[in-house]
C-alpha cells in the first residue's frame, strides 16, 4: 500500500508568522503555489493560503462608493474616481504591514508520513482543504497536496 511518504513534497516552503501578507504573497507566487505552512522556531503554528490573503483584503478595503450611484457629470465621477485611487492605495499601504499570524489559519490539520493515499484523500475531501502538511515526530517534513494525490493516481 502506498504511503503520504511516497508522494508528499519534501522541500517545504514555508514562512513565518512575522512575515508580511505582502512577503507571503511574493513567494506565493514567485513559487507557484496556493499556500504554505507557517513555522515559528521549527513548529508548525498555522497556514496561510491564497484564499486567507484575498478574504483578509475584501473585508479590509472598502468598496463602496466607488463609481456614484447617480452620475451627475464626467468630471465629479472623475474626481470620485481619483479620490478611490488613493483611498485603495493608502488601504493597500497599510495592509502591506499586516503580518501573516494576524490572517493565518491556526487550526491545521496534520497527517503521518506513514498514512496511506487513501486516507489522505479521504481527509482532503472531508475536510475540503487543498494541502495537509505531513508531521513526524513534531516536526514539518513534508506536505501532501491534491497535485500530489494525482500524481500517484497516475503513478497506480
Amino acid at each position: 500500500m502506498k504511503k503520504v511518504r511516497d508522494f508528499m513534497t519534501r522541500n517545504v516552503i514555508t514562512c513565518s508568522p512575522e512575515d508580511t501578507i505582502f512577503d507571503v504573497a511574493k513567494k506565493l507566487s514567485e513559487n507557484a503555489i496556493s499556500g504554505m505552512p507557517v513555522v515559528d522556531k521549527g513548529k508548525l503554528v498555522g497556514i496561510i493560503s491564497v484564499s486567507d490573503i484575498v478574504k483578509f483584503m475584501k473585508n479590509e478595503i472598502k468598496n463602496e462608493d466607488l463609481i456614484p450611484e447617480e452620475p451627475h457629470s464626467i468630471p465629479f465621477i472623475l474626481m470620485k474616481m481619483i479620490q478611490n485611487e488613493l483611498k485603495i492605495k493608502k488601504e493597500l499601504e497599510k495592509i502591506s504591514k499586516i503580518k501573516v499570524k494576524h490572517v493565518m489559519s491556526k487550526k491545521v490539520i496534520t497527517i503521518s508520513p506513514d498514512a496511506s493515499l487513501a486516507d489522505a484523500a479521504e481527509l482532503l475531501v472531508k475536510k475540503r482543504i487543498t494541502r495537509v502538511p505531513v508531521i513526524e515526530n513534531g516536526k514539518i517534513v513534508g506536505i501532501l497536496t491534491k497535485s500530489d494525490l494525482v500524481k500517484a493516481l497516475v503513478e497506480i
